[in-house]
This record gives structure tokens, sequence and C-alpha cells, in this order.
């Protein structure tokens, strides 16, 4: 069979093709023979044939266990597994050519031992790890790089937390050894040792959330030794050989990711070692910032740097090392111990200086960057957005200095101005001297203060936090000079950029200046790239943040502006001249709209470019509203942008999304526009509308349209009642119909998405229009409701009956006790979803109305809800282990029974303790928060460390969150909704107040026997204020 096999393999590698068409046949009817895997085995590991026909066979092995070696591989699966005997033999065969002295070899049969290990360890493979383990001990650099190939897999795959207790102790010493043993083992073998390590650390640390004292006993005794050998390979630095040095440079980034692995899971036992790790890795961010220079910013630099991609895919190199570098100063500088590197007796060291003086050398412009930029303004303007998806130094080199700000504001400044005074001084020096590259070093400097601007400004004002730092100085010896030289349009933009940037604090006489720069680059035809994109961004802040008086009178220069630049612009530099145009265009209304036969038209036209491009018809979207929102302006919108929707609503099988994009338009004409509104929408818009509605199916469509209607009914509800079609339908006839065709079971959940919300405004709007049909409707919601399980959907049918319980609850209740669907009562479908669902509902509107809801039912002294119960606390298994989802799906959460009213009052503690200030909700016993071995030690524990003070807890951030900015709230509507204005807190305090004075529906026994202890905290708070 070997021979055939062997042979069949030859021939299909035959350059004749019809001898390799009948050899690839001949090989798929042995590939359904036992012995066939069985013989590729052997001739992958024989030493008689050539390394070429030996990887043959390794691959059509590999190829075969892929495919055929068990059916739980369902994606690749092709049936005819191998019988057990077959199995047996080539696990035996395969895993001996582990140790093969050709690395070839050795890595398809590590990737075909991994793969059989994935279906067959521990059950039908017990004794692999034993034979891993022997290849570990036995000294020879080829066994131990096969297994460390196969055990890097295992860890991350294929041992569990259950078995890493017993594993760890036997695999962790040999790891250590395989580290420590320089002269044996390759840098990359010994990284793979870090690498698995890391794993079991991670693991490890999963395993503490079942069994922190097992866990802490596995990692402790360990650490010490393994941070002695990592400060070893830290210090040694590979001398004149360059391939040498970068292959170090793999080990080097295994160790430092493995520290801030361990950093991060374990803090408490790696703390006192940082200093001494913090000092090896400092010095390679110190003396590779020449070469960084060199070779990635000088222009007349060589990118020297070697790299390359090792077997596993992993980038190694110069640049690689020094993200992972990064990554270490982000994890570490935040910890007590290293706190004196940063700071002595209140002030900043010189380390901390030296350290930004570096860290801004890291963040120049690249010579590549430049010559990307100069030709392409999509990539500069994508690169440069403060949250950039591209990642490179000058990238990771801002993330770090952010981090320092966090951690240390006040000596962070410090620190800064001393760091960029020495900079902006050697980067004169070199001008002088001669040198080209002198201003990337200025452009970093003022990249690295514009980024942290708000919080400098806040800083300098504040007496207290001691910051001295020159801002006039730097304005005027720097950046009015940057601004002026043209010859250097990096600098001269970022200069635009960082004025205004400052702009909240920029002296009157300078503001109108920077302005009329900015403006003059803009429209100069001499202007480069960088310069117009940086003047974009630098008039888009000075909009947005200056007082009226300094920009208007150059308005119409920013429009005129923006608007010659946009029919050439595309994607990212397109997004950042809307941006600027939605800015400008709110300075004045007045002037805007003696502009709009220039505006509409431009951004139509923009639209009619991208029309399916979701993220830029958004940002064009934006710019509509704010034509929509003015007054003075909308009339002559409406005149040229209904009947060029009504051409894109009536133009027949287009894109669905281009369709959902000119519905989102005319949304914004209609959510800004007059109430009633003017004829053109109900006679022009609204049947084309309807028609779109019926006849394109499309989900996102269907969801625009339903927001479209949604805002229709609440502008001009009367108009829409008075329309008539041609047959006498009326077009609340339509919507009706429209509303009952989504609810229907057949369609989808995300079809019908904001139903709910439409249903709502019928009621609230069409009142006694509707009244013949709201039983039928309220019917087909909780058909709806009983079977759906998406929250979204969920929440928006329960609301529609939130919104009657507060206003029309004896109705609603007797139509939900009479209602019978598939034997259960209406109440009993909507009370236990409303009850499961009501705290992951979103939007202040919504949570408000549901809230308000449920305490008008707990006033209602009924039998049926005091008999109901629904789901109460989750059952706790204290012998369940951790649940993986196929045993989650086998055994799913376990519930009490509480009563419904009992349910109401917790839902609404919870609310409440949700809207208490911080310092009256109730708060975790210090004690227990975090790890039971208390190994969170972070600077944020110390207040005086923090520059973000004001938001201690999660739920002080979600206060200090403006109601205007939810989306929910767009809606004008709103504002004037007696719920919208309810204060939550005064009113479920009033709430309960008077529950207790009068004990409804036995309030009182309720909350002393059935609340936990928060609650009763919260229940305390609420009496005692």
């Amino acid at each position: 069979m070997d021979q055939a096999v062997y042979e069949t393999l030859l021939q299909v590698a035959d350059p004749d093709r019809n001898t390799r068409s009948a050899a690839e046949a001949q090989l798929k009817e042995l590939s359904n023979t036992p012995e066939y895997p069985i013989s590729l085995a052997r001739l992958t590991v024989s030493r008689e044939f050539g390394v070429p026909q030996r990887q043959l066979a390794a691959i059509s092995l590999k190829t075969y266990v892929t495919t055929r070696w068990s059916p739980k591989d369902d994606e690749a699966w092709v049936g005819m597994e191998p019988p057990q005997e077959t199995k047996k033999a080539v696990r035996e065969i395969i895993v001996t050519g582990l140790a093969d002295s050709e690395s070839k070899i050795r890595v398809v049969c590590a990737y075909v031992v991994s793969k059989i290990a994935h279906e067959d360890f521990p059950e039908d493979w017990p004794h692999l790890l034993d034979i891993l383990l022997s290849y570990l001990k036995s000294n020879s650099a080829d066994s131990v790089h096969g297994a460390m190939r196969v055990l890097l897999e295992m860890v991350k795959k294929d041992i569990s937390i259950q078995q890493l207790p017993q594993i760890g102790p036997v695999l962790i010493p040999e790891l250590y050894t395989i580290l420590t043993s320089d002269t044996v083992y390759s840098f990359r073998t010994r990284g793979r040792a870090v690498n698995i390590f890391r794993s079991c650390v991670q693991m490890l640390s999963t395993l503490r959330e079942e069994n922190p004292t097992l866990a802490n006993q596995c990692v402790a005794p360990v650490i010490p030794q393994w941070m002695q050998a990592f400060g070893i390979v830290l210090n040694h630095h590979v001398q004149n050989d360059p391939l040498k040095a970068t292959e170090e440079y793999g080990l080097k980034m295994e160790v430092v990711k493995c520290i801030c692995t361990i950093s991060g899971e374990f803090p408490k036992y790696i703390s006192s070692f940082l200093p001494a790790l913090f000092e090896p890795i400092w010095m390679d961010l110190y003396n590779l910032r020449e070469r960084y220079v060199t070779e990635f910013v000088s222009e007349t630099g060589d990118d020297g740097a070697e790299s390359f991609q090792d077997s596993d895919g992993n980038d190694i190199g110069f640049q690689s090392l020094l993200y992972v570098l990064f990554d270490f100063v982000t994890a570490a500088c935040t910890k007590k111990t290293v706190r004196h590197l940063f700071i002595s007796e209140g002030a900043h060291t010189s380390f901390f200086e030296q350290l930004l003086y570096v860290y801004i050398m890291y963040m120049q412009i690249t010579q590549e960057q430049a010559e990307n930029w100069l030709s392409d303004a999509n990539q500069y303007v994508a690169d440069e957005e403060d949250g950039t998806f591209t990642f490179n130094a000058r990238v990771a080199a801002i993330g770090v200095l952010l981090t320092l700000q966090e951690a240390y504001p006040a000596p962070f400044f410090n620190a800064l101005s001393v760091a960029v005074q020495r900079h902006i001084a050697e980067s004169n020096e070199a001008r002088t001297a001669g040198n080209a590259d002198w201003w990337k070093i200025q452009e970093a400097c003022l990249l690295a203060i514009g980024r942290m601007s708000e919080e400098l400004a806040q800083a300098v004002e504040d007496d207290s936090h001691k910051v001295q730092f020159d801002l006039k100085s730097l304005f005027d010896n720097v950046v009015l000079e940057d601004m002026k030289a043209g010859e250097y349009p990096f600098l001269q933009g970022r200069a635009f950029v960082f004025a205004s940037e400052f702009a909240k604090i920029l002296p009157a006489e300078m503001a109108s200046q920077y302005v009329h720069v900015a403006v003059h680059a803009l429209q100069s035809p001499t202007s480069g790239i960088p310069v117009k994109i940086s003047a974009l961004r630098a008039l888009h802040n000075y909009c947005k943040y200056l007082d009226a008086q300094y920009v208007t009178s150059y308005q119409v220069n920013i429009m005129e502006g923006t608007c010659q630049l946009l029919p050439s612009a595309t994607e990212e530099s397109l997004m950042l001249l809307m941006d600027t145009l939605g800015s400008a265009v709110r300075i004045n209304g007045e002037v805007t709209a003696k502009y709009e036969h220039v505006l509409t038209p431009a951004v139509l036209d923009i639209w009619k470019r991208f029309p399916s491009d979701s993220i830029i018809t958004s940002y064009i979207l934006d710019v509509f509203e704010e034509f929509a929102k003015n007054p003075h302006y909308a009339p002559a919108l409406y005149v040229t942008a209904l009947p060029f929707l009504t051409q894109v609503f009536t133009t027949p099988n287009a894109d669905p999304s281009v369709y959902s994009s000119a519905v989102d338009l005319l949304t914004a004409m209609i959510t800004f526009g007059p109430s009633p509104l003017p004829n053109e929408f109900t006679e022009q818009m609204f049947p084309c509308l309807m028609q779109l509605a019926w006849g394109v199916p499309d989900n996102d469509l269907l969801q625009s349209i339903q927001e479209c209607l949604k805002r229709f009914v609440t502008k001009d509800c009367e108009h829409i009642i008075q329309w008539h079609d041609p047959a006498g339908k009326s077009g609340l006839d339509y919507i009706i119909h429209f509303v009952a065709k989504l609810l229907d079971p057949s369609n989808t959940e995300s079809e019908a998405l904001f139903v709910g919300d439409l249903i709502v405004t019928l009621f609230q709007k069409a009142g006694s229009n509707i009244a013949s049909v709201l039983p039928d409707l309220l019917n087909a919601v909780l058909v709806r409701l009983e079977t759906t399980t998406y929250q979204p959907f969920i929440q928006s049918l329960v609301l529609v009956f939130a919104h009657l319980m507060i206003s029309q609850q004896d109705t609603v209740l007797q139509f939900l006790k009479g209602t019978t669907i598939h034997g259960k009562s209406g109440l009993n479908i909507l009370m236990p979803t409303w009850c499961d669902n009501h705290d992951s509902f979103s939007g202040y509107y919504s949570l408000k109305v549901s809230g308000i809801a449920l305490s008008k039912l707990l006033l209602v002294n009924d039998p049926v809800l005091q008999s109901m119960t629904v789901k109460g606390d989750i059952v706790v298994n204290p012998d369940g282990g951790i649940v993986t989802r196929s045993r989650a799906k086998r055994n799913p959460d376990q519930y009490t029974m509480i009563p419904l009213l009992t349910k109401i009052i917790k839902l609404l503690l919870s609310d409440l303790g949700n809207v208490l200030p911080n310092d009256q909700a109730p708060q975790e016993d210090n004690e227990s928060v975090g790890d039971e071995d208390n190994d969170w030690e972070d600077l944020d524990d110390d207040p005086s460390f923090s520059s973000r003070q004001e938001f201690d807890y999660l739920s002080d951030m979600l206060a200090n969150i403006h109601e205007d900015e939810d989306d929910e709230e767009n809606d004008p509507g709103l504002k004037d909704d007696p719920i919208y204005k309810t204060d939550m807190k005064d009113y479920l305090t009033e709430f309960f107040r008077s529950c207790s004075q009068h004990n409804v529906n036995h309030f009182v026994e309720t909350c002393q026997q059935q609340l936990n202890d928060e609650e009763k905290q919260i229940l305390s708070v609420v009496f005692n204020v």
C-alpha cells in the first residue's frame, strides 16, 4: 500500500495533465481505504525518501485529517471517518515526526498532531502530553521545536482549565528550562516557551473565577524565577549581526507581552519586579530612537530595518518590538511601584521629561507617510483622525501619552512643557544648520500638545493643579511662525489645526486672525492637500467653539471654499468637508439661506454620487438636518429637494439602500419642518412613500419608512386623514394596513423593528379615528410578542402597552384580561416579557415610559395581577463550574418565581438606584470589590492621580450624558412631552413614599420580606431624604 500511495503521489505532481488527472482519481480511490492515512504517515516520517516527497505525503495527510478525521468538524467534514485502529496507528506514527531533523517536516507534522489532538485529546489520546513533555526534556532542539508548536496550540484550544493545575507544574518548569537554555535553543523556540507560559497564565486567571486559591498557588511560586529570566533576556543585545538581532526582537516581544499579561491578570505577584523590568525596556526605547529617526523619519534615510514573518505568521522586526514596548509602558505606568519614576515629592521627575522627549520623537511623520499623504488626501484624513484605524508608531506613541496624562495629569503637562521646549530649541538649531527634517519634530510637538488641548486648557486655568505651561509663548514664537511655513505644508497645516484646538481660550485679538489665515489657506489655489485638509479641520473647530462674532464674517468664504472642493472629494476627505459645511451653515441661518441655490444642489450632487454608501450618506443627512432646521432656508429647500426625492422614489429597480437613504432625507425635512407641513409633503411625497412601503421588501428600507411615517403622523396627522387616493382610500387606511402587514408573523422582526413607535404615535395623534381597528392591532402586537426573542423588537412592542397603561389603564387591562392567544391571556403574555426585559430597555424616554407604566400597575388593586408570578433571581448551582455554551444549551438557567407586584417593586428600585446621586446610591463593600486577594494596585485608587475624579463610577458617567445626546431624543416633539420632562428620581422617590404611607397592595410587607439588602438600602435612602 505504501508503494502504491507513494507512486500515485509522484504522479499527482507530474507536469503531464493526463498523468496528473489519472493520479488524482487514483488517489481519491485510495483515500477511501483504511490503510491510506497510515501509508501517508509512514511516508511522512520515513527518511528513505527525499524531503519534497515527504512534504507531499505530509500535506496530503494534513488534508485528510482536516476533512475526514472526525465529523465533529462540521465545516470541513466530507465523510468516511477512518476506523479507530487506523486512527491509533496514524497517531503513533505521525507524532514521531515532531522530532524530525527537517524543519519543514516538523512543521507539517505539528499541524497534523495539533489537528488530531483537537479531536482526540484526551479521551482517545491520553498519553499525548507525556510524549510531548518527553520531547521537551530531550535536550534536542528539533524535538523541542516540534513539541512546542503542538503545545502552543493545545494550551490555547485543547487543555481545559480543570486539567491545567495537574499539567502546569510539570509543563512550566520545562518551559523555563527552554527559555534559559540560550546556547541550545533558538530565539524563536525560546519565544514559543514564553508564549505557552503566557497562555497558561491566561488560563489560570480564568480558573481563578472557579478556584482562586488553586490558581494563585500555581502562579505565585514561579513568578520570581521567570521575572529574573525575563530581565536577563531584556538586558541582552545581539551585537554585529542584524539578522540575529531581529530574531532576538521576536523573543523580547514575547517576553514583554507575557509581562503585560501577568501584570493585568496577577498584578500583585509582579508589581515589585516592574521597576527592574522598566529599566531595560526604557533603555531599548531610548537607544532605538535614533535608529527609528534615521531609517523611517529622515528624508535621506534608508529603510534598512530587517523584519520577517515567522512560521506562525507573526511579524518580527524593529517596529513590531517598538509597539510591544509601548504597550508595556502603557500597562506599567499606572502601577504604584513605578510611581517614583514619574513623580517625586509631588513634582515630575527628570525621567518623566526624558520619556516624553523620546516619545515625541516617535511621533514624527515618517518619509513614507509624507509621500503618501501628499498624493492621497483620503489617506491623510483617515490617518490623522483622532480615532484612526491606522496603526503606526505615531499613533501608538499618542496612545501612551494619553495614558500618562490620565495617570499623572499635572506632572505630565509640566514634564511635557520641558520636553517640548527642548525639542523646539533643538529643531531651531537644526534648521539653522540646514537639516531638511527640522520641521518634523516641531510638528510632532504641536500634535502631542493639541491632542490634549482640552485637558491642558483646564489644567492651566485651575491654579490648584500648579501647571506651568506657557501657551502664549508657544503661540507667539512657534505657532504663528509655523503658520507662515508654506514650504513645509505638514507643519503649516499642523499649526492651523493646533490653534483651532485651543479655540475656546484664544484671546479675542488672535481668534479672528487665525480664522482669516485658515480661510485664506482653504481658498488659495497654491495650497496643497495637507494645508487645505488642515484648514478644513481648523475651520470646523472654529465654527464649533468660537463665538459667532469671530466667524460670521467668514461664513460665506467657508461655505464657498467647502463647496468648491466637494465635486472632487471622495471618502474620508468628503466626510471632513461635510463636517465643516455642517458647522458653517449653523453660524447664521439667514446668511445660509441666501446661498440655498448653491448649497442644496451641491449636497444633493454628493448624495447622487454615493447614494448607497451608508457612512457618507450619514454625513450628508447631518447637513440636511441643519438645512431643515433653518426656518429661513427650509421653504427653498422643499422646492429643490422634494421633486428630487420624488424622482428617486419613482425610479424602478433601484438598490433598496438608495431608497432608504432618500427616505431618511425626507424624514429630516418632516422632523424639523412646521406643523402642519406644506401640502406638497402629503400630496406629493406620501403616495410615493407608501408605494415603496408596499413594493420593496427590504429591512432597512422598511425601518426607515416606519420612522418617516411616525414623524409624518406627528407633524401632519390631520392632513393624512383627509388625503384620499382616487379609489377613496384615506392616508390613515394606508398606514394602518402597512402596520398590519408589519405585524404579520410571516415578516421578520427586523422588518417591523419600529412598528411599536408608529402604533403609539397613531393612537396619540389619530385618537378616535383608529378606535375601531385598535383592538385588532393590539391583538396582533400580542401575537408577535409571544414568539419574539429579539430584545429591541420586544421593547418596541411592550412600549405600545406601556403608553396605554399610562393613558387608558382600565381599558387596556380589560382588553388584556379578555384576550386569549394560544391558551394564554394577553396579561400572561405581556407581563412576564415586560418584566424580563425592562432593565434592558434603552433610551431615556423609553425607560421613563416603561417605569411610569409599571408604577401605575403597582397601584391597581386587581386579584389577577396580585396572583401572577414571574421570573425572580437566577438559581445558582454551586457545583456547576464554568458554564460553556454547550452546557448552557443543555442546562438552561433556572429562576425562582416571585409575585408580579414584587418584581415590579424590584425593577423600580433598580431604576431609582441608577438615578440616585453617587453619594446616595448603594455601594459595594470595599473589601469585596475586585479580586479576593486585593490584586488591584493601579494608581486609580488614589484620587490625586485621577484626571477623571468626577467619574468614579460608570453610573456617574451615564448621569453626565445629556439627554439631548440620546438618539431617541432627536424628536423635537418629545421636548414638550410630560413624561420626557419627568425627573425619575423625584417621581420614584415620591411614589415609594406614597406606597409605603398607604401600604398599597401590601407594599410594606413585601419590602420587608422580599427585598435584598441593596434594594432595602435604596428604599432607606428614599425614606430618609
